[in-house]
């Protein structure tokens, strides 16, 4: 009975452990980056490097509302917005069939695996947290995955280069706000 009881309070103590422990991914150690915030560099880099220079504003708007509204949001809703945002973005480039030349080849192999490991990462974070999301979370996240199918569309009727130039930017500036709201926690 005794060896029960003790791994009963075993078991209840890695549970409650694991809990506070929270998403070690996005915890930043002291005087250094966390792990969410180098490969959210790398992959800003890498997608800065696929492509050409930016001419201008891109011809897609920006959805700065819900972000702002994300802002206000909880730490855990945050990072389960952070994971679908990426998840759309990894959909985006997965199903669209990026065209990269062979100059950007390896930085477009390369983000894609930095956006895959921070994709699994976060996701294994939402499961772990079991966050129940409130209704304006749920809301902003169906706002957000409209907005990434008007993307997908978008690229439908402008498959071309300057269209992909266009996702570039608006992916970017994604991920440089995304960086932010990590920051503002």
């Amino acid at each position: 009975m005794s060896s029960i009881s003790i791994w009963m309070c075993l078991v209840l103590t890695i549970c409650t452990w694991h809990k506070t422990i929270g998403c070690t991914w996005m915890k930043t150690p002291p005087r250094s980056p966390s792990m969410f915030q180098v490969f959210s560099n790398n992959t800003i880099t890498m997608l800065q490097k696929m492509g050409h220079t930016f001419s201008g504003e891109p011809h897609i708007t920006f959805p700065d509302k819900q972000y702002r509204q994300v802002d206000n949001l909880k730490a855990d809703e945050q990072i389960a917005f952070i994971s679908q945002t990426l998840n759309a973005i990894k959909k985006l480039y997965s199903s669209c069939k990026y065209e990269s030349t062979s100059s950007n080849q390896k930085a477009f192999d390369k983000f894609m695996n930095d956006l895959y490991r921070q994709t699994s990462e976060l996701d294994q974070c939402v499961k772990a947290m079991k966050t129940r999301l409130s209704k304006s979370v749920k809301r902003v996240n169906k706002k957000m995955s409209l907005y990434f199918k008007f993307l997908v569309n978008y690229l439908k009727l402008e498959y071309s280069a300057s269209g992909w130039e266009d996702i570039r930017s608006v992916v970017l500036a994604h991920l440089q706000r995304l960086d932010m709201t990590l920051s503002i926690q």
